[in-house]
């Protein structure tokens, strides 16, 4: 005697798990690493732990947003950051930066500067500076204040994509 409910039953059950494993997973739809944690308020946070002293961390704000963050452990073992574009470079679709050695290089002009200065003021072809008054430290590393931060969106528009560490 065949038993006709056999089949139906086993593909119910299939499309369940399917069901079961496309909404109940969670996707991974972000690299670890490549974009900033967010707090309760949605504020981007940089812990110290996720960072080096000799290797800069090129960090995307969130995956919706272009805006990228550069960040290390300075000398004083605080967490140093700034806006991974040029002041001077800006606008160009290569304004941005990478690492060679214990330097960063502008992709659009060449200049070379040392880590330690990376949220330093500086002018010319430099890391825009993250203001003052939008970083609060903690006693892992830095919380900025997205909403604040999100003015600066304008900047990275143009830069394209590379790859980040």
């Amino acid at each position: 005697m065949k038993k006709k409910w056999i089949l139906p039953v086993i593909a119910g059950v299939i499309v369940i798990i399917a069901l079961a494993v496309i909404f109940l997973v969670p996707k991974k739809s972000e690299e670890p690493g490549l974009y900033a944690d967010q707090d309760r308020n949605g504020n981007i946070v940089i812990r110290a732990k996720n960072l080096s002293h000799d290797q800069v961390s090129f960090i995307r704000v969130a995956a919706d947003s272009k805006i990228e963050l550069l960040a290390h452990i300075g000398d004083d073992g605080k967490v140093k950051a700034a806006l991974g574009t040029c002041q001077s470079c800006n606008g160009s679709p290569y304004a941005y930066y990478t690492q060679e050695g214990d330097e960063l290089i502008c992709n659009n002009c060449g200049l070379r500067f040392p880590l330690s200065v990376i949220d330093e003021p500086g002018s010319g072809c430099h890391p825009i500076s993250i203001p003052p008054s939008i970083i609060s430290e903690t006693n892992e590393g830095i919380v900025l204040n997205k909403e604040a931060l999100m003015q600066y969106e304008g900047l990275f528009t143009k830069i394209t994509d590379h790859n980040l560490r």
